[in-house]
């Protein structure tokens, strides 16, 4: 083999590594940006009625309403973005478009659950509104999709 071929064949092992981190570098850096808390868009916080959220009952488009453990009050949650991450799988469906708060405070959420949560939280039930308790007659338990 001749001294110009080896160095073509270098030439191009070394464009082709080149080519490989850079590319790689690039995905690296695009998923850092997409990290950056900056490039979040901020939820607006609202006032909500429970007519108002039990349209928002499918997969693709789900709110829920859980009462905060400490301060009792109905805070409402758009949970869209999470229900792919959900680790319970298709449970978290059950209440969509309406009072989650049973089942969110059951025993298999940990404590960082609570916390994780606040992230998806676009507001509060309107003063005066209530959801039923469950298995009352007008309970507000969401529909299954």
């Amino acid at each position: 083999m001749e001294l110009t071929q080896i160095l073509i064949i270098a030439a191009v092992g070394i464009a082709l590594v080149a080519s490989i981190i850079l590319r790689q570098t690039r995905s690296y850096v695009k998923q850092l940006e997409q990290l950056d808390p900056k490039k979040k868009q901020p939820r607006e916080f609202g006032i909500y009625t429970l007519e108002q959220v039990a349209k928002h009952n499918k997969r693709d488009d789900a709110w829920i309403i859980v009462q905060h453990k400490e301060t009792k009050e109905y805070r409402v949650y758009d949970i869209t973005d999470y229900v792919d991450e959900h680790p319970g799988g298709e449970s978290i469906l059950n209440n969509i478009g309406g009072d989650a708060t049973e089942g969110f405070h059951g025993p298999q959420h940990p404590i960082t659950t609570y916390v994780l949560v606040e992230e998806y939280c676009i507001g509060k039930l309107a003063e005066g509104e209530m959801p039923s308790p469950p298995g009352e007659p007008g309970a507000t338990g969401g529909q299954k999709p």
